[in-house]
């Protein structure tokens, strides 16, 4: 009996020894070093990349091997107007037009107003411009950024390849623009690392 009645006891204390905490350590509340995200953050893109140079409304893009402060500047234009570099190159828009999305399907938007420009640079420096990495970005009167608009009816197409000293080379370029934003708009051509980048201001007719 004295033996059943021992195992009994080392039975009874093994099964209470995890039902309370040690003398002392009461529970506590956990917490992390890893603040909760921010649902708003980073819902907000800046409107002009960073930039808040009234004549570089965009900041330049950073090309391999290559400054991101150019060395040859010019003036912006209006945009019906000629950018003119001090070594010979100019940037125009050649020609502005109209029109609305029409493509159905995934990824479409049909009916969605764009503006389609035509913008020429002429070549009229000693050396070759490297176009493989032009950027162009149109910023409405608010200073956001439109998106580009890549529907087949928009016949849209980049700048690319190396434009030869003598040589122009034209490209087209859509933005999603409706037709109560198109009085005021900033076009920033930014085609090499040696200028500064083309800007124009004004109203697309």
């Amino acid at each position: 009996m004295s033996i059943a009645a021992l195992a009994l006891c080392v039975s009874l204390v093994a099964c209470s020894g995890g039902a309370e905490p040690p003398s002392g350590a009461e529970p506590t509340a956990t917490s992390s070093s890893t603040p909760a995200p921010d649902p708003t953050a980073g819902s907000s893109p800046s409107a002009n990349s960073g930039s808040s140079d009234p004549d570089a409304p965009v900041a330049k893009i950073e090309r391999a091997g290559q400054s991101t402060t150019p060395t040859v500047k010019a003036e912006p234009a209006d945009t019906s107007g000629t950018v003119s570099y001090g070594d010979g190159v100019t940037v125009r828009i050649d020609e502005v037009s109209f029109g609305k999305e029409t493509a159905q399907g995934p990824g479409s938007f049909p009916d969605r107003e764009y503006a389609r420009l035509t913008i020429t640079i002429d070549n009229g420096s000693s050396d070759a411009i490297d176009l493989g990495t032009s950027v162009l970005t149109l910023l409405d009167a608010g200073g956001a950024t439109a998106v580009r608009v890549y529907a087949a009816e928009a016949d849209v197409i980049d700048f690319s390849g190396v434009l030869a000293a003598g040589d122009s080379a034209t490209a087209t370029y859509a933005y999603a623009l409706p037709a109560d934003a198109r009085d005021a708009v900033t076009v920033v051509v930014d085609f090499d690392g040696d200028h500064s980048s083309a800007v124009f201001r004004g109203g697309l007719d």
